[in-house]
């Protein structure tokens, strides 16, 4: 995925742990659906650290507005799969 970082002329919010943003943006591509985040739509950015490489954080951004037709945003979704992952071993053993 080529990420790139491009001015910043939104207002943003930080979330309670501060580690994700909402916001309106210039361009981006959608870490689940790799379709460009367009000025206008929401986003969510999520902050990853990388603490063994010392890197400056990275930066995966996701749809935060819905499509047409569809239940959940890609943020919505890439959260559920994590959240599903999570759990599938647990639930694996009590079968």
């Amino acid at each position: 995925m080529a990420s790139f970082i491009t001015p910043a002329n939104a207002t943003t919010d930080l979330a309670a742990d501060g580690a994700l943003i909402a916001a309106n943006f210039t361009t981006h591509e959608c870490a689940y659906c790799r379709s460009s985040i367009v000025p206008g739509q929401q986003w969510v950015r999520e902050k990853i650290y990388e603490p063994l490489t010392g890197n400056s954080p990275r930066y995966r951004r996701y749809h935060a507005d819905l499509f047409a037709g569809e239940e959940l945003c890609c943020w919505e979704k890439y959260e559920l799969e994590l959240e599903i992952a999570r759990i599938a071993p647990t639930a694996a053993r009590i079968m």
